[in-house]
């Protein structure tokens, strides 16, 4: 998949936020980045990026990321970008494109399945946009967005100034190199804008369109935009696996700290190590067996959980997610686990010697493990056979019990419910599974 995106305008909108609008920094990455990353995710393997105003700095910067990211980013200047309409940046790629191709704008964020199953559907078409119908989207600048008229699924009327429409243009375009010969069609009428093309194509019922079906996606062009498109974007790190603790206690904190996280270079796997040493570090407090220590060692237990989910979620912001960096912190968090059930586990037995609480401790700890070596297992076999959830069980709740458990000085307690709660867990689990991967 070739991908074309159009970067040679000023932004004069968006000026507070930066003197070139490609190049603003949006959640700690430059927009233009943010569209190239997330065009790569869905498929794009070769870039083809129009330049205009302050060209020298985003090719530098597209240089770099070429590099980085191991695609080959080509960058075409459109000397006429302050003087022609945007049809003239899409024409500068002419001679570079023979087959069908993504057309992007640089300041449109959206979610990578939109590219994907745009792609992956049959078109008989010479243009197809991917359109939003929820034209009630609070996302979205009424004044500035492209409108779209619709009859039975394709476009009849395109632009900004329609008083009657049925969706929005998206800026995602599947193109076939027939649109540079309805571009220089337009050209010669002076009418160089893309809208101008389409709404040519239009007319020879030649455009379809994609619904998006409510994804994601954002025209970054004025302060207010950015905003609503960078609250959108952090409300969307939830995942759907998060456990009651996690979705509403801890994820609010760490999309807080992890926004702030996003513009340093701290890495993900370094934010996964410091999560680890605060728990290592809570369970030796714990150990010492007194009840200050057990308060602030619970404190920096439930915190170093909460710092847990930045590293997930500033991967996500950052495009660093690999399949190691998974790996890496699902190891650490078990470690961070053990050494915190083991610290309480001493807390007990230092205090009483009562070697029922090493019991206690050992079937508290396989608990916490078979929990969460199930739990991956367990989602994907619901995700097939089920469709309503329960009340999901998980290392969030497990730290948050300990939290509660030190600061009410029940530690025994604390142990019991863990060893009890998740083990019971971890069988029903198990004969669900069974269940639903027997039924007829």
């Amino acid at each position: 998949m070739k991908c074309v995106i159009i970067a040679a305008g000023k932004g004069e909108r968006l000026q507070e936020k930066g003197t070139s609008k490609p190049l603003v920094k949006f959640l700690g990455l430059p927009l233009i980045e943010r569209t190239i990353r997330t065009a790569k995710k869905a498929g794009a393997s070769e870039f083809f990026v129009v330049t205009g105003h302050e060209k020298d700095p985003l090719e530098a910067i597209l240089k770099k990321l070429s590099k980085n990211i191991d695609l080959p980013i080509h960058t075409i200047y459109n000397s006429e970008w302050e003087h022609k309409p945007n049809g003239f940046s899409v024409l500068s790629v002419k001679d570079k494109i023979k087959d069908p191709f993504l057309l992007l704008m640089s300041d449109h964020l959206f979610d990578s399945s939109i590219v994907k199953d745009l792609f992956s559907q049959s078109n008989a078409n010479d243009v197809v946009l991917a359109i939003d119908k929820k034209i009630q989207n609070s996302m979205i600048p009424i004044d500035i967005v492209t409108k779209v008229k619709l009859d039975n699924n394709k476009i009849t009327k395109i632009g900004k100034k329609l008083k009657s429409y049925d969706a929005f243009d998206t800026g995602i375009f599947y193109c076939t190199p027939a649109i540079f010969e309805v571009l220089e069609i337009c050209v010669n009428k002076d009418m160089g804008f893309l809208t101008d093309a389409i709404q040519h194509l239009a007319s020879k019922n030649k455009v379809g369109t994609f619904e998006i079906e409510g994804r994601f996606w954002a025209d970054v062009n004025d302060p207010d935009s950015f905003r609503k498109a960078e609250s959108e974007v952090l409300k969307n790190l939830n995942k759907q696996q998060d456990g009651i603790i996690a979705r509403y206690c801890n994820r609010p904190v760490s999309i807080w700290i992890s926004k702030k996280l996003a513009v340093t270079n701290i890495t993900p796997n370094q934010i996964s190590v410091f999560a680890f040493s605060i728990a290592f570090i809570a369970s030796l407090l714990f150990a010492i067996g007194s009840y200050i220590p057990l308060i602030i060692g619970g404190i920096l237990a439930q915190f170093s959980s909460i710092i847990d989910g930045c590293d997930g979620e500033v991967a996500r912001l950052k495009y660093q997610e690999s399949s190691y960096g998974g790996w890496f912190d699902a190891v650490l968090d078990r470690y961070a686990d053990a050494f915190l059930l083991f610290g309480l586990t001493w807390h007990l037995q230092s205090n009483s010697s009562e070697n029922l609480y090493l019991i206690i401790g050992f079937f508290a700890i396989t608990g916490s493990f078979m929990l969460s070596y199930t739990a991956d297992k367990y989602d994907n076999l619901m995700k097939t056979y089920i469709n309503t959830r329960s009340i999901r069980i998980g290392r969030d709740m497990r730290i948050f019990v300990i939290l509660l458990g030190a600061l009410l000085n029940q530690v025994e307690l604390i142990l019991v419910f863990v060893a009890v709660v998740m083990n019971i867990e971890v069988i029903r689990r198990m004969i669900i599974c069974k269940k639903q991967i027997q039924a007829p």
